[in-house]
């Protein structure tokens, strides 16, 4: 009897030990005989290093059609596309936890784009920018790596494509040009939630999505079942990735609109990311028809004041001007 009651609470106690070595959000992981925690890539909602991360970075990446294919979209953990000047839109591409990729061909960036790097805290990475964007970086201190005024150090030319449209980087140059000035916030966390299961709202069926932009400018999306994922097409074109040849994919496509405003010759615009407004997201084959807001920096999808889950994975934001154009079939 006394055997058995040692033995008893000798097994409680292996368990209750075993049980006690969780930290953070998930369970530390072995990786080469050490232990590393993780957490949550808050673009995706999937796992990634707690520690080494680096800070979040948003590159602006061009779209002009002689900037594609681009490169490294693909590793971004969410894409948000809006107009610049004329017909051409620009790609806002964040990167979290990715320790190595080249990304490009880089572009400027605007003020709106901006206002999309402040919920995360991301450092821009750009080449150039409009006066008022470069302004609103020196007097605000915002973190920035500049390829043409400055960190020329951490970006290439590509001699297979004519400037402006051959500028690149690569995340591993990037770690260390945000590490060499100092930003290196690691620490971050969003309001997105994620779920694998599909929102309790019902969803109208939508494997087809067309996007007009402008008269000249036209994107839209297919989704592959096999995959769960949308295929992008641009200008009626499937996009690829120029280094792996692979079609760029998603598992959530939010649209949105937003009033636009030209505001010089230049045809540079003025775009209103705080006010809110109507939206559809598309996941899982379905479309949701949603509101969206600017909570603290981020662009958040909600139906009757409560956060829309995304599916887990990449998520690609399509701003559309107000007489843009959105359509969708089963």
């Amino acid at each position: 009897m006394r055997y058995r009651t040692l033995l008893c609470l000798l097994v409680v106690t292996v368990m209750v030990t075993g049980c006690s070595g969780t930290k953070g959000a998930f369970p530390e992981k072995k990786n080469n005989g050490n232990r590393e925690s993780v957490q949550v890539n808050p673009f995706t909602g999937e796992k990634a290093p707690k520690t080494g991360s680096g800070p979040p970075f948003m590159v602006m990446v061009n779209n002009h059609p002689k900037a594609r294919p681009q490169t490294g979209l693909n590793r971004a953990g969410l894409v948000v596309e809006v107009l610049a000047e004329g017909e051409i839109t620009r790609l806002a591409a964040f990167y979290y936890g990715n320790r190595e990729g080249t990304v490009g061909p880089v572009r400027s960036t605007r003020p709106y784009y901006l206002d999309l790097a402040e919920g995360p805290k991301a450092v821009v990475v750009h080449a150039g920018g409009s006066p008022a964007a470069l302004r609103r970086i020196r007097d605000e201190n915002l973190p920035s790596l500049d390829g043409i005024h400055g960190d020329g150090a951490y970006f290439r030319r590509e001699q297979s494509r004519r400037s402006p449209h051959n500028l690149y980087t690569d995340l591993t140059q990037l770690r260390k040009g945000a590490n060499k000035k100092g930003f290196t916030n690691s620490s971050l966390t969003g309001p997105y939630r994620f779920e694998e299961k599909e929102p309790k709202t019902k969803g109208a069926s939508a494997t087809h999505i067309g996007l007009k932009y402008h008269r000249l400018y036209e994107a839209g999306y297919r989704f592959d079942r096999e995959t769960g994922r949308y295929i992008r097409y641009t200008q009626g074109n499937r996009q690829t990735d120029l280094k792996t040849g692979k079609p760029l994919s998603m598992n959530n496509v939010l649209v949105i609109r937003a009033p636009h405003r030209v505001i010089d010759s230049s045809g540079r615009r003025e775009v209103d990311l705080n006010q809110g407004g109507e939206g559809v997201l598309f996941r899982d084959g379905k479309a949701f028809t949603v509101r969206w807001e600017n909570r603290e920096g981020w662009i958040v999808p909600s139906i009757d004041g409560k956060t829309v889950p995304f599916h887990p994975g990449r998520t690609w934001i399509q701003v559309l001007p107000e007489n843009g154009e959105l359509s969708y079939r089963p």
